[in-house]
């Protein structure tokens, strides 16, 4: 059986459902009201011979063996200068943030080139003030409006002394292991159907995103799940799964989780608005590889979405 997104939506939710399954791999299901009983099983699961596997697997793959021709960022002769990023470390950036928008049944996003100064100047000035923020002052060294203005706007990673890479930042946003205002910010913008474009900047412990916002993309599921319905490499786990759309932290929102059908106790958080679609999150321990984890979330007065989740070491392809 193939990988199933049910969800019990009206004709044109179960529309957007179909093209994100076909982004994703993922077979939809579209549950009737007459069908409600399956609406709230636990028991279903996804068969172990699912070739999504294999596509999923090797999907990371591709995208990793692009990770190979980096090369770190080489600083100019000034202290302040902008420095060398090689054209192969940006071009991973963009092939990492668009690997996990595909997982997430999202288009792709290009670079703005035209940010590329800014986003560089933005990572040189917290590289060399040793610290991560969204409103560094004149008075910081090798502070630029320009690197200003980009940290206003972007995504920041880093400490002094991390060996930054693009997957060390692009996987750090979208885990939000470290999401220190809580508000798993860097994720929602990453995975926003509003995010057109991106620039990326680099030293050697910091990293800088910026992101260009436009129209919402009409052809962008309803929900957005992380991590996604369907096969998902272990390497991109993560504790902190969540599901995005406007208006999802109705009042009376419920998750449910279930783990090769057992319950697990999970609560349910509602992140902050202002930061990409609204949220809702809760916390699930270290995923087991080959187990299926089936979300079911409902709201009063609204149609329960479920969607399974299966984690792969990617070893036993």
């Amino acid at each position: 059986m193939e990988h199933m997104f049910k969800t019990r939506l009206g004709w044109a939710a179960a529309m957007a459902a179909v093209m994100s399954a076909a982004m994703t791999g993922c077979a939809v299901e579209v549950v009737e009201d007459a069908d409600c009983l399956q609406c709230s099983t636990s028991q279903q699961t996804v068969s172990a011979s699912d070739p999504g596997e294999g596509a999923a697997c090797a999907a990371f793959e591709a995208v990793r063996a692009q990770q190979a021709s980096t090369a770190p960022w080489t600083a100019g002769t000034d202290r302040c200068d902008l420095g060398a990023l090689p054209e192969p470390t940006r071009q991973a950036s963009i092939g990492w943030v668009n690997y996990y928008r595909r997982m997430a049944g999202l288009g792709a996003v290009a670079e703005d080139r035209s940010d590329r100064s800014p986003a560089q100047a933005c990572a040189v000035l917290l590289e060399r003030n040793g610290q991560l923020s969204h409103a560094p002052t004149a008075a910081w060294a090798c502070a630029t409006l320009m690197g200003r203005d980009a940290a206003a706007r972007a995504n920041l990673s880093g400490s002094p002394g991390f060996p930054m890479s693009p997957w060390h930042s692009v996987r750090n946003w979208i885990d939000e292991a470290r999401d220190l205002s809580n508000t798993l910010g860097h994720r929602r913008w990453l995975l926003s159907p509003e995010l057109r474009s991106i620039a990326y900047g680099q030293t050697g412990s910091f990293a800088c995103m910026t992101l260009g916002l436009g129209a919402r993309d009409p052809r962008a599921p309803e929900w957005i799940a992380w991590p996604p319905a369907g096969w998902v490499p272990s390497a991109v786990m993560s504790t902190t799964w969540s599901l995005s759309r406007p208006g999802a932290s109705a009042a009376g929102t419920q998750v449910q989780v279930w783990r090769d059908g057992v319950a697990l106790a999970v609560g349910m958080t509602v992140r902050r608005a202002g930061y990409g679609d609204d949220t809702i999150s809760w916390e699930v321990p270290a995923a087991s590889d080959g187990s299926v984890y089936r979300v079911r979330v409902s709201a009063a007065g609204e149609r329960a979405v479920e969607y399974e989740v299966r984690p792969t070491s990617c070893s036993r392809r």
